[in-house]
Parts: structure tokens; C-alpha cells; sequence
């Protein structure tokens, strides 16, 4: 026969630690403690079970990073979603201007020099040495309809423009493109057909690179005065012997021959060929058939005596 063990509290003992001793004595649990342990195959309260999900809560192994699970309310119901993203649509390449005609036309004694037998869209062509060339070589495109500007020349006016064959009707004139001039010729570039840009040398790297970049994009032609690293053809123009004028000085200034040399990318060797530039007319011309006047040989004065 099991004796029950009554303690009796004493004075100096409170009913709380007395009541603690006894559980502890048992073996027993209290409620309190259960919160933090969990049995075999039932989860604790505020955690999920393996295999099973909380609402708001990720899953290891179930759901990827940054994505959580969610329950349904009711069993047997699907889980809402939302709308589905539309698909990204792949931007098109902006066509050429005029797709019809890639090669813009230039005055007959330069098919021959440029490797496409005009001026391609999409192409920057540098001219070195005379600003006659440059006149020239953008005169036949001018007269045929294209849109041409001439920017950062202000030595360039409309006289010389209209001489040369451009057709001043369709010619902007930007002798100063400001403090800015990359902004200006992008934007020139945009909405014409030939772009003539003075100051070459000044560029910057990084802005011819965009600006070279922006000329294939658009379809529009670039014809930078100097050096212009990574142009796609640069002409030269060398001496210049003037005919005209007679042995004593007198007489005018008809046409002056000039040596020009082409270098394009591409070609294995140089072009050269020889062009009036300005010609009788004031436009380039060739030098086959052109009648120049003879200068006479100077004649010999007696000597003067006394």
C-alpha cells in the first residue's frame, strides 16, 4: 500500500516552490513547457510541419528564392492569380531614310575615286586640302534633292555654296554650332541627307564614335574637313596650277587643275586622278577634253641702254 506524501508548507517555504518540488519530484510536464518542444510527427504551435506549408511563409526546396507558398482558404479551391505579364516586344531597327536609293549621286569625275561610285548612306567620307572638293563633292546630291548642312564653316557662305551647284533652297547653314556642337550635328543627322562638319580635329574620340554610330543608323552621309580616325573613304587634294592668265599677268582665272587621291577602307591600293576643280563653269569638271588656254612663252625685252 502506496503512502501519499503530504508536505507540509512551512514558514519559511511559499506554496509556489512547494508545488514546484512536487511536479519535479513526479516527472510531470508543465503546459508552459510545451511550447517549446514538439512531438514525434505533430508540429509546435508556430512552425509547419515537414510537407506541409504556412500561409506567408517559403517551403525549403519547394518554392525558388524570394517566393512564398500560399494555402487556399478552403480545400478543393484553386489558389487565385493575377494577371499575366504581356510579352516584351523586340524593338526594330529604324530603316534607312530612302531605302530605294542607297548610293547618293556625285558629279562625274568622282565615280571613278569612290569605291561605291557615289556617296553610301550610312558612310563618313573626310576631305583633306580644299574646300572647292568639298563643295563639289556634295553639289550633284544637293541638286538631285537630298537635304545637305554645312556646320562649324564659317569661312563657307552662301555665294560659294551656290557656285559650287548646291541648291540653296535645300542647305542649311551653321557657321557656330555653339558650346555643344555633338548635340547639333546628332540632330542634323537625324533629318537630312549630308552633313558637313568643320572643326574635325577637335572631336573628341568617344563623340565620333557616337556620332559615326548615329550616321549608320540614320542612313545620312557625314563629310568631315580633316583627319577623322575610322572614316570609311578620305579624299585629298594636292597642288593646283591655275589657267587663265597670260604671260604677263593679264587676262582671268578660268579653272585650276588639282591632284586628287581617294584611300578607302577595303581597297588595297590609292585612286588617283587628276579634275578641274573649279572648272570653266565654276562646278569640278574632268581635264580629258577640257580646253585650257595656252600660256604663251615669255618674250625676250632688249636690254635697256644709256
Amino acid at each position: 500500500m502506496n503512502e501519499e506524501v503530504v508536505v507540509a508548507p512551512s514558514a519559511e517555504t511559499s506554496p509556489r516552490e512547494v508545488l514546484s518540488r512536487r511536479v519535479s519530484e513526479l516527472g510531470l510536464v508543465r503546459a508552459s513547457e510545451l511550447a517549446g518542444r514538439s512531438a514525434p510527427g505533430r508540429a509546435a504551435p508556430g512552425r509547419a510541419a515537414p510537407g506541409r506549408a504556412v500561409p506567408g511563409r517559403a517551403v525549403p526546396g519547394r518554392a525558388g528564392p524570394g517566393r512564398a507558398v500560399h494555402t487556399a482558404a478552403s480545400h478543393g479551391e484553386p489558389t487565385p492569380r493575377g494577371p499575366e505579364p504581356e510579352p516584351e516586344r523586340e524593338l526594330e531597327p529604324e530603316p534607312a531614310r530612302d531605302p530605294e536609293q542607297a548610293l547618293l549621286p556625285v558629279a562625274g569625275p568622282f565615280t571613278g575615286l569612290l569605291p561605291w561610285g557615289g556617296l553610301r548612306r550610312g558612310s563618313t567620307v573626310s576631305v583633306h586640302g580644299s574646300t572647292a572638293l568639298l563643295l563639289g563633292l556634295v553639289a550633284e546630291a544637293s541638286r538631285a534633292g537630298s537635304w545637305c548642312a554645312l556646320v562649324g564653316l564659317p569661312g563657307v557662305g552662301l555665294a560659294a555654296a551656290d557656285e559650287a551647284g548646291l541648291d540653296l533652297a535645300r542647305t542649311a547653314l551653321v557657321p557656330r554650332p555653339g558650346p555643344r556642337p555633338a548635340s547639333v550635328v546628332a540632330a542634323l543627322v537625324d533629318g537630312l541627307d549630308v552633313v558637313v562638319l568643320g572643326g574635325a580635329s577637335a572631336w573628341r574620340a568617344g563623340d565620333r564614335q557616337r556620332l559615326a554610330a548615329r550616321v549608320r543608323q540614320k542612313g545620312a552621309v557625314l563629310v568631315p574637313v580633316g583627319a577623322w580616325p575610322g572614316a570609311d573613304v578620305e579624299l585629298h587634294a594636292t597642288g593646283g596650277t591655275w589657267s587663265g592668265l597670260l604671260g604677263d599677268g593679264a587676262g582671268r582665272l578660268r579653272s585650276r587643275r588639282v591632284h586628287l587621291r581617294c584611300a578607302a577602307r577595303g581597297r588595297a591600293r590609292d585612286r588617283w586622278e587628276d579634275v578641274l576643280l573649279p572648272g570653266p563653269e565654276g562646278r569640278v569638271a574632268e581635264t580629258v577634253g577640257a580646253a585650257e588656254e595656252p600660256v604663251p612663252a615669255p618674250v625676250d625685252l632688249p636690254a635697256r641702254t644709256g
